[in-house]
């Protein structure tokens, strides 16, 4: 569940009439997150703003594929053209993720970190390595930590209930389920109580509610889904 957040530049929007659903979505996420955050990708010229859209559009799109090697081509131009973006670096530690390349990965989140210490997607990322490689007790911790911070946080509350159930923590994660909010702005409850049942081997009953979300949700479920 590695988080593909990135700045978008704004005059590439034009491009987006040529992007496969799901990842228009994506992008106009990306579009939204540029105004509330400052980027070297957002302070150039209205010519290099298209090409850093094309590159980190392309670079999506590989995401998209699975062509991550293909993604890391494109977002090391990206990075030659703006050295030391956070997005940009998270990108390139997101590839690393899906190749399974998680030393490499974590110097990339590290790195994001070094530029914005509270860069949530980076930080985020770095959890998401330790359960990935199964490391649940320190997942549980970074993500417990992180969730002082920011208590309503769905995601989080999410990564916290995934870890207890790893972990066996049955009471626990119980409790934690009930804090996962419903109806929430994400998938967050329903794939809370998907796991929930699966663990419990109510595979056809996790299965309804993760047909729930994605009806309801459609796009919002793909970070999820991994």
């Amino acid at each position: 569940m590695i988080a593909l957040s990135a700045r978008f530049p704004i005059a590439g929007r034009h491009h987006l009439r040529h992007a496969p659903s799901a990842l228009k979505n994506l992008i106009l996420l990306l579009l939204a997150m540029s105004l509330a955050c400052g980027s070297a990708l957002a302070q150039t010229s209205p010519a290099d703003a298209r090409r850093n859209g094309e590159l980190l559009q392309s670079a999506l799109a590989d995401f998209d594929t699975k062509k991550y090697d293909d993604a890391l081509k494109k977002l090391t131009e990206l990075n030659d053209r703006n050295p030391g973006d956070p997005f940009v670096l998270n990108l390139f530690g997101a590839a690393y993720t899906r190749k399974k390349d998680y030393a490499k990965a974590k110097e990339y989140f590290d790195q994001s970190l070094e530029k914005v210490p509270d860069f949530f997607p980076a930080k985020f990322n770095l959890g998401e390595l330790m359960f990935l490689q199964r490391q649940y007790a320190e997942a549980l911790e970074f993500f417990n930590k992180m969730i002082e911070k920011d208590p309503r946080n769905e995601l989080l509350q999410f990564k916290v209930f995934l870890c207890l159930l790893q972990l066996g923590k049955k009471e626990e994660a119980q409790k934690a389920l009930g804090r996962v909010k419903y109806p929430g702005d994400t998938p967050a409850w329903y794939y809370s109580q998907a796991a929930w049942e699966s663990k419990q081997g109510n595979n056809k009953k996790a299965v309804e509610y993760l047909t729930g979300a994605k009806y309801i949700f459609g796009p919002k479920t793909a970070l999820f889904d991994e």
